[in-house]
């Protein structure tokens, strides 16, 4: 007959029990120890995959935040682009121009707002202040008088007067028990009156129905280009009456002036640019921001003259943008077929802390798809062309606070 499980452990010494028991003790432990560590590393698994989510959100809500606030950062001159760029699209359309603002450009709510403010007039609708001057902002390093840090104010109503001294309180010795002399400086003015120029943009009306910040971009930069080359020539070369008297101007004004000899060497152009430093030393001139303008065909002639050895004379220092020492600027707007021989050019150094810029900070702009303009060679129909005439309008004035700030160089053949 069989045994039972009863019949086995009546038979099993208690030593094999208490074995047993100890090892099925022992067992539990195990499996309990194994189930604790199973669990410890589970949470710390998932404690590593809380960590690591929390991280991601918070880096994908920093680059959300950061893409927003790119987003508002805005390249200079872009706002008043599109300023333009709306209102072309609302003459063309007849349509409002805020809510043609609203419709082109929802995520720049700039736009609408500046429309929203700008007046309305017979010269075109006026950019508010905060894009005009991002507009005459970006005019400074394409122009050459510009660029090299001039004063400028702003002309707020129709002339501004500002004082100057043409002549200085002398000194005077004197004995003792008499009189100190008696001088006083002499005082007059400098006026700046607005005078009104105006660049006119033809521009696709392919580009123009675009949304792509690069139109924008071109939209600017053409208008920029176009009104930083008119007001340049006119602050270089302007005849006066509706436009400014230029630098160049020595009926007006009694300037420095310097003949260059018409038989040229090396040793006489370094004596000519030598003089025209020399004028503003002998003035007592601080030369507290001094500067030279001259021709492409002047740089040209000057960054390849050798000397007797065949060494550059002045090319090293001119490749770090300076001459004797001085910053200096290359303007096509200054002419190289001036004098009897068609074949002159002229050379300016001044102090720009003597040169005063006044302008009017809004420009006022408009569009037209029917107008016509002159290319050059024809006049031409913007509306057989699908174009928009893009049309804008400045005021400055130039002056000079000492008329020995400035040295022109005249008579300039280098190169020729």
């Amino acid at each position: 007959m069989g045994l039972t499980i009863d019949d086995l452990v009546e038979k099993v010494s208690p030593a094999v029990v208490e074995v047993v028991a100890a090892r099925w003790k022992t067992l539990q432990e195990e499996s309990a120890q194994r189930d604790e560590d199973h669990r410890t590393k589970v949470e710390e698994q998932l404690k590593e995959q809380a960590e690591a989510g929390t991280k991601f959100m918070a880096e994908m809500l920093s680059g959300m935040k950061q893409q927003t606030e790119e987003a508002k950062t805005y390249e200079k001159g872009i706002g008043a682009a599109r300023y333009i760029r709306a209102l072309a699209a609302a003459r063309k359309n007849q349509a409002d121009p805020v809510k043609m603002a609203e419709l082109l450009f929802p995520e720049d709510p700039r736009i609408a707002k500046a429309l929203s403010a700008g007046t309305s007039s017979e010269g075109g609708f006026t950019i508010d202040e905060e894009l005009s001057s991002e507009i005459i902002e970006l005019l400074r390093p394409m122009s050459s008088v510009r660029s090299l840090n001039p004063v400028t104010v702003p002309l707020a109503g129709n002339t501004l007067r500002i004082p100057r001294i043409s002549a200085g309180a002398a000194f005077a010795w004197f004995g003792e028990n008499a009189n100190v002399p008696k001088t006083e400086p002499v005082f007059d003015q400098i006026t700046l009156s607005p005078n009104k120029g105006g660049a006119l943009v033809p521009i696709s009306n392919d580009l123009l129905r675009r949304s792509a910040s690069s139109v924008d971009a071109l939209v600017r930069d053409d208008l920029v280009g176009s009104i930083a080359a008119g007001t340049d020539l006119a602050f270089l070369r302007g005849t006066g009456g509706t436009q400014p008297l230029g630098l160049n101007d020595t009926g007006t004004r009694s300037p420095n002036t310097v003949a260059s000899v018409a038989v040229f060497t090396l040793a006489t152009v370094t004596k000519e640019l030598g003089k025209a430093i020399q004028g503003l030393l002998d003035a007592d001139v601080q030369l507290r921001r001094p500067g030279w303008i001259f021709a492409p065909r002047t740089w040209g002639f000057l960054i390849t003259i050798r000397d007797g050895n065949g060494n550059l004379v002045f090319k090293p220092e001119m490749d770090t943008g300076t001459l004797f020492s001085f910053p200096f600027r290359i303007s096509s707007q200054i002419p190289i077929n001036l004098g009897a021989g068609t074949d002159e050019s002229e050379v300016f150094f001044a102090d720009f802390a003597d040169v005063v810029i006044g302008e009017s900070v809004p420009i006022q702009v408009d569009a037209s798809a029917d107008a016509a303009y002159h290319d050059g060679v024809n006049v031409v129909a913007a509306f057989s062309l699908d174009q928009t005439v893009i049309r804008a309008i400045i005021e400055v004035d130039l002056a000079l606070r000492h008329d020995k700030s400035l040295t022109i160089v005249q008579a300039v053949k280098w190169a020729a």
